[in-house]
């Protein structure tokens, strides 16, 4: 199965990056999202919703220790807004039922 994503613009409030850069930022984005994309049941996930021309501002989930990035939480925010559950993680709230910023 052949999967293409295509992300355009991923807009965070500058307060938001907490002094993280912004390379490092894009960087960990891309290897959580390219994680969730290959986890069981990703392909199926996506297929249900198919093409989408934008996602609804989604809630950030909040880090779950001190070294989770801000990368990999705008990953799970957006692995969440296209269906994907967040693979391999201890505890799975309900869609939308996160907590913390807005991404």
């Amino acid at each position: 199965m052949r999967i293409e994503l295509r992300i355009d613009r991923v807009v965070v409030d500058e307060s938001v990056l907490g002094g993280e850069r912004v390379a490092g930022v894009r960087l960990s984005l891309e290897r959580e999202l390219a994680r969730l994309l290959t986890a069981p049941g990703a392909g199926n996930a996506l297929h249900k919703i198919g093409a989408v021309d934008a996602l609804s501002p989604a809630h950030l989930p909040a880090a779950r220790s001190d070294r989770e990035g801000l990368g990999t939480r705008l990953a799970a925010a957006i692995g969440q807004g296209v269906g994907l559950e967040t693979v391999g993680s201890e505890t799975s709230a309900p869609r939308g039922a996160h907590g913390g910023h807005r991404a």
